[in-house]
């Protein structure tokens, strides 16, 4: 049936143990599982693409409004983890924003220097929270294992969010679960082939990305964090030069053989 296409996408949460774990060499080793190997072969890859998705939650959703601004879709974290979409919410979010906006400057005449703090109830009384809050306790099942964490979303999907308890994750942030070096090896993925699978640098070409080898650059490191990269590279073994899907971090040597970010 034409065109014949197929998109598929690989999730990886930042939470992983192993500092060696390559999120796109497991994407590109999974093509080649036999379950799914022959989805691709004879095909023709035509596009690359990756972002990070804000996998929190309704318990990651942070306070959404502050004096002359307002946090909506992504940048709030309105995405359904349990089926990945999010476009929707981030969609009407930004109407019932632009409904609180039109509200206040009709009755007050202004909206300048001012926390429209009315903008959480609005959105609260819409599909959207209540969609958050039926899949709430996806990703914190998560934190009994992979089968644990499948079975629960199963049992959650099938209550519709209305079981009675609430779980939280067991970390604050996904940094606290990246191991040490010593206590893993590095990962030996298998070479590229060209045809189902492709190095990282090949599949930009893909990606539709364009910027000036000379343009400034965006990355910066805060005063007095310049250490930081360096102790990830010694304790770490530098895994954001793996977890980066356009391989923008890099480590290089100096004149004296040391190494800088």
């Amino acid at each position: 049936m034409e065109p014949n296409l197929v998109h598929f996408g690989y999730v990886v949460s930042l939470d992983y143990k192993n500092p060696y774990l390559n999120p796109y060499e497991e994407f590109q080793r999974l093509k080649t599982h036999p379950a799914l190997r022959d989805t691709f072969e004879g095909g023709k890859c035509i596009s690359y693409g990756a972002r990070a998705l804000n996998e929190g939650g309704y318990f990651a959703i942070p306070k959404i409004s502050v004096r002359g601004g307002l946090l909506v879709g992504c940048a709030a974290g309105f995405l359904n983890v349990a089926k990945i979409k999010g476009t929707h919410n981030a969609m009407k979010s930004g109407m019932v924003a632009a409904e609180s906006l039109y509200k206040r400057y009709v009755d007050e005449g202004t909206i300048k220097e001012v926390e429209i703090s009315e903008y959480e109830a609005n959105l609260k009384d819409s599909e959207v929270y209540k969609e958050m809050y039926r899949t709430r306790n996806f990703k914190g099942g998560f934190n009994y294992t992979l089968w644990g964490g499948l079975t629960h979303g199963f049992v959650s999907s099938l209550l519709k969010g209305k079981e009675p308890w609430n779980i939280h994750y067991n970390h604050k942030n996904d940094a606290e679960t990246t191991g040490t070096k010593d206590k893993y090896k590095p990962i030996e993925y298998p070479k590229k082939d060209g045809v189902l699978t492709f190095d990282l640098l090949e599949n930009l070409t893909r990606s539709g990305t364009n910027h000036n080898h000379n343009q400034p650059s965006h990355l910066k490191i805060k005063p007095g964090m310049e250490d930081v990269p360096l102790k990830s590279y010694e304790k770490h073994g530098a895994p954001e030069t793996r977890f980066c899907p356009a391989k923008v971090y890099e480590f290089v040597s100096d004149e004296k053989g040391e190494v800088k970010l």
